[in-house]
This record gives C-alpha cells, sequence and structure tokens, in this order.
C-alpha cells in the first residue's frame, strides 16, 4: 500500500504540475497578442475554466461536452473568418489542445487525489480496528473487552473461580451532556474512570466501553464481593468533593450500578452476557 500511495502522489504531481504549466501557457497566449485576439482568447480562456471546474466537482461528461462544443465552435468560426479573407494566427491552434490538456491533466491530478485519499480511509479503519486503548480515559475499549472477557471466562472456570461482569454508567448522563460543554463532560468521564480504577482491586480489569463514560469491570469474586464493589464505587462517586473544579457551578454527578454473576447456566455469548447486565442497570433507581 506505501508503494501504491507513493505512486499516486507522483502521478498527483505531474498531473498539478502538467496542469499549471498549461494555464500558464493559455494565460501567455491570452495576453500576448495585445488587444488583437484578446477577447477571442479570453472566452476561450473563460469556458476552458468552466470546463476544469466541472471535472473538479466529478461531472466528466459534461466538461467532456463543453470542451468539445467550444473546439467546435471555435473552429467554426475560424474557417468562417478564413473564407472571409482573413487569417488564422498559427498560435490559435494552439487551444484545439490546451482545453483538453487543462480537463485532462485536471482529471489526473483529481484521481490521484482520490486514490490517496481512499488509501487513508482504509489505512485509518485498519488502525482504529487495532486500537484497544480508549485515548481519553487510556483505559481498555470495547474491542479489547470482548477480546479478554472470553479468554478469563475460560481461565475462571478452569481454576473453579467466580467471575462477575459489573457495569457502571452515568446517571442522567444525556442532560450531563446538555448542561456540560464536550471539554468538561469528558473530564467527569476521566473522573470517573479514575475512581472507579482506584476503587477496584488489581487483579479486577477495567474498560471504557463507550462514548458516554460507560465502563466495564470484570471482578475476581462472587455476586456477595461485587455489591462491596458496588457500594464502594457509589460512595467515591457520589462524594461531593468526587467532581470538584470540573465545571465553574458545582455539579451533581450520580452513577448506575449493574452486576451479574456468570453461571453454567449461561450461554457462551459475551455480547449476551454483557447486554444482561446492562438490562440491570435500569432497577438501580
Amino acid at each position: 500500500m506505501l508503494k501504491r500511495t507513493n505512486s499516486s502522489i507522483l502521478i498527483q504531481d505531474i498531473g498539478l504540475l502538467a496542469f499549471l504549466m498549461t494555464i500558464f501557457l493559455s494565460l501567455w497566449i491570452t495576453f500576448n497578442d495585445g488587444s488583437k485576439l484578446l477577447i477571442e482568447n479570453g472566452i476561450m480562456l473563460f469556458v476552458m475554466v468552466i470546463a476544469v471546474l466541472l471535472v473538479t466537482f466529478s461531472t466528466d461528461i459534461a466538461a467532456i461536452v463543453v470542451v468539445g462544443s467550444q473546439i467546435l465552435c471555435f473552429t467554426a468560426y475560424k474557417i468562417f473568418i478564413f473564407y472571409r479573407g482573413g487569417t488564422i494566427d498559427l498560435i490559435s491552434y494552439s487551444w484545439l489542445l490546451l482545453p483538453f490538456a487543462a480537463i485532462g491533466s485536471m482529471k489526473l491530478f483529481c484521481m490521484a487525489r482520490n486514490r490517496i485519499e481512499t488509501e487513508n480511509a482504509v489505512l485509518r479503519e485498519q488502525t482504529e480496528e487495532l486500537v484497544m486503548i480508549d485515548p481519553l480515559t487510556e483505559l481498555y475499549n470495547l474491542r479489547s473487552f470482548y477480546y479478554d472477557i472470553p479468554r478469563q471466562l475460560s481461565f475462571f472456570k478452569r481454576h473453579k473461580m467466580p467471575l462477575t461482569l459489573l457495569i457502571v454508567r452515568l446517571r442522567y448522563a444525556q442532560e450531563l451532556k446538555r448542561v456540560l460543554s464536550k471539554r468538561n463532560y469528558d473530564a467527569v468521564k476521566q473522573r470517573l474512570a479514575q475512581i472507579v480504577q482506584d476503587t477496584i482491586r488489581v487483579e479486577d480489569r477495567l474498560y471504557s466501553i463507550d462514548d458516554d463514560g460507560r465502563l466495564a469491570v470484570i471482578l475476581t469474586c462472587d455476586a456477595l464481593g461485587a455489591v462491596n464493589v458496588r457500594n464502594r464505587i457509589k460512595s467515591n462517586v457520589e462524594n461531593n468533593e468526587a467532581f470538584d473544579k470540573i465545571a465553574e457551578t458545582s455539579i451533581k454527578v450520580e452513577a448506575q450500578i449493574a452486576y451479574l454473576e456468570y453461571d453454567d447456566t449461561m450461554e457462551d455469548n459475551m455480547v449476551n452476557f454483557k447486554t444482561q447486565v446492562e438490562n440491570e442497570l435500569q432497577y438501580d433507581v
């Protein structure tokens, strides 16, 4: 892909250089003969610019029709002048090629540019698929969660250890979004993640699973132990000083927390397991 990108950049540069040379030559022809052919050349230059604009808007057929009509009318006009006893300047013949050169070089530039943008989009998508860290909270993200939890579950089953999934979300998250600026809301999400991280044990795994600040914790304990974790998190989050100095006015932040211990009757479907825990959030009132 790197070679293709370099090739596209080279083609783009060649197209741009050819276009600039065409425009420079067209301007020189337009103003070189003074007032003798100024109006005629000016009209040809104006129509050529319109055709170039059509190419940039990806209306290639329209650009070709404009250029073809332009050259056809220009040729008919020159033949009419010739039969009326006039002369055709040699420089006028250049207008038979310049419009096609202009739209051709611009099309070459646009094709290379579009190819580069497509390649960049593919690279960006591939990079995002490999990202396992949430950039705001610096926690593992949802992709990492789905990657880790089957392995964690397999480990706990093998060692006959309990596993509980606990999910934390901001209560009234949408209202907070409307009240706070994006910067302040991001600060709330960071502070929430830090509070939860400081509350759980080192062996528990914490994940940031959406853009609203929702967190998931894989706990190495049963449901009874998860109750204690839940109470500690709630106490720390709802402390009056927990979210101080984030906004100019004081804000009240509350958390909804739900948990569910995995048992052998459940299917090994981690998406379904996570959904079941999220459904339990509505009961935390």
